[in-house]
């Protein structure tokens, strides 16, 4: 009678050899004999990931595509964190079309190999082409738990934080983009998307508005030939209705490097509306019109400004025509 520890080192023996013959063979594309051994590997070691995931890509080649997800569910399921299976398991998802459990083995592997050249950018480049088509077609509300997920396991990524921030943007979570955008900035400080993004929503953010100011001065600061800078940075005060005068140089800088920027005008007749400066206001307003005709807000704006400043002729033209901006805008909903 064989001695149970005998028993065990042949067994162990006879697997490392099926094993490497079999993953020998699957190299070499001999896929019979990749096939033969591995599942003989598998009898002898049926909990063992790396023969589970070797199987998945053995079956898949050889086109049995049910046996092939079987076999990589249970590599998954064996070796999580194992992270040459991880590995293998994200080149198999990647090969059959599955990313987002390419993305998320990826990450696994990231996670488990730290010092891997490039783990960590694959795994983020894999979840985010997980979750493009989903944004093209506005599906938010299926993108956010995948980007949600996505940041917990890789952090501080400004691709995937500037991706959820679109997300929550789209579903109208404000707070929650803002937020987004600015661990973008902070993972990726010049990167311009989530300065702009930030800047539509001033209005809707009032409790960030004071980390956002942060950010944009500190951006301004950086980037003294960018005039959408300037204008953001006086945004955001403006938002707050703090340091007016301030935010008019700041638009003045901005004009002076874009002095056709019809926002950088409008936003200067809202300062000087706050500092009850109307007739200056009233000049921002008509450039602003002159330079975007179609934008409500702005006859909006003039026809109150024309009433303050004694022109109630010219305020009822611009009261008609911001109704009948409108009007057209409603139409197009």
């Amino acid at each position: 009678m064989v001695p149970a520890l005998l028993f065990l080192l042949l067994a162990n023996a006879s697997f490392d050899e099926a094993l490497r013959a079999g993953l020998v063979a699957l190299q070499n594309g001999d896929l019979t004999a990749a096939l033969t051994n591995l599942e003989a590997a598998e009898k002898l070691s049926p909990r063992n990931g790396l023969v589970w995931v070797a199987l998945s890509q053995t079956y898949w080649k050889l086109h049995k595509n049910a046996q092939a997800e079987d076999a990589a569910d249970q590599a998954a399921a064996l070796a999580a964190d194992d992270p040459v299976v991880q590995r293998s398991l994200a080149i198999y998802y990647s090969e059959t079309g599955q990313i987002l459990k390419a993305a998320q083995a990826q990450a696994n592997y990231s996670a488990k190999a730290p010092g891997a050249e490039g783990a960590r950018d694959r795994a983020v480049d894999l979840y985010f082409e997980a979750t493009r088509p989903l944004l093209e077609q506005q599906k938010f509300a299926e993108a956010a738990p995948i980007l949600e997920g996505a940041v917990r396991k890789l952090p501080k990524s400004a691709q995937l934080e500037l991706a959820l921030g679109v997300t929550y943007y789209g579903l109208r979570r404000f707070d929650e983009a803002a937020d987004a955008f600015l661990r973008t900035i902070d993972a990726d400080p010049d990167v311009e998307q989530p300065y702009t993004s930030l800047g539509k929503i001033l209005d809707q953010i009032p409790s960030r508005l004071p980390q956002v100011t942060e950010r944009f001065a500190s951006y301004e600061a950086r980037h003294p030939t960018n005039p959408a800078a300037f204008l953001r940075y006086a945004m955001a005060l403006d938002a707050q209705s703090t340091e007016p005068e301030t935010a008019l140089r700041l638009i003045d800088k901005s004009l002076a490097l874009s002095p056709e920027n019809a926002t950088a005008h409008f936003e200067k007749g809202t300062v000087l509306d706050r500092l009850e400066r109307f007739p200056e206001a009233v000049s921002e307003y008509e450039r602003a019109a002159a330079l975007t005709p179609s934008d409500p807000a702005t006859h909006y704006r003039l026809a109150r400004d024309y009433d303050r400043t004694g022109k109630p002729d010219l305020a009822a033209a611009e009261r008609a025509k911001h109704a009948e901006l409108v009007k057209a805008q409603e139409a197009v909903r």
